[in-house]
């Protein structure tokens, strides 16, 4: 017996609103159910990805979280450190990065061994990663992992902007 995949995650947000609009507006998470809030909890929201997901919901989000002094992306006690979100295309990463960077959430974008990413911040800090997995014949499991900066002029000439990897090539 195994674990096949991760089902969902669900991230105590201090305000649903503002979390709503980051993973639905920005990151284009579609908004599936409410739960209203009960004695026994407060309300929730779950959201799926609007294309491969065969999840109920990939990230439920649950309000009444207090902030965290400095946000979470900065502390060093055990926990979440980020999710990761997967799209299809290189051109979809790049569309991605403008969209981080407009709203002001960007941090960062590098070149890892498996996979291009952009990183981010969400309205309560948490890190999300959003990358596109270079083809599978690609990886090295020989090689040590490494990171360098994000060239996306330079992975368009050897990736082109159109290949579906991952759950878009199915």
């Amino acid at each position: 017996m195994s674990i096949r995949q991760l089902n969902h995650a669900v991230l105590r947000v201090t305000n649903l609103e503002q979390s709503l609009a980051f993973y639905r507006d920005v990151l284009g998470l579609a908004l599936v159910a409410r739960l209203p809030k009960s004695a026994h909890s407060e309300e929730m929201l779950f959201l799926r990805s609007p294309h491969e997901s065969g999840n109920h919901h990939d990230i439920a989000l649950i309000g009444g979280a207090v902030a965290v002094p400095g946000g979470m992306g900065t502390s060093t006690q055990p926990g979440l450190f980020h999710l990761a979100f997967e799209v299809g295309t290189l051109s979809e990463l790049e569309e991605m990065h403008e969209k981080l960077k407009k709203v002001g959430a960007f941090k960062f974008s590098a070149d890892q061994t498996a996979h291009l990413s952009v990183y981010a911040n969400d309205p309560d800090g948490l890190t999300v990663e959003v990358l596109w997995r270079e083809p599978n014949s690609a990886w090295s499991y020989e090689e040590e992992m490494s990171r360098a900066p994000l060239d996306f002029s330079a992975s368009r000439k050897v990736w082109g902007g159109e290949l579906k990897t991952g759950a878009a090539a199915s």
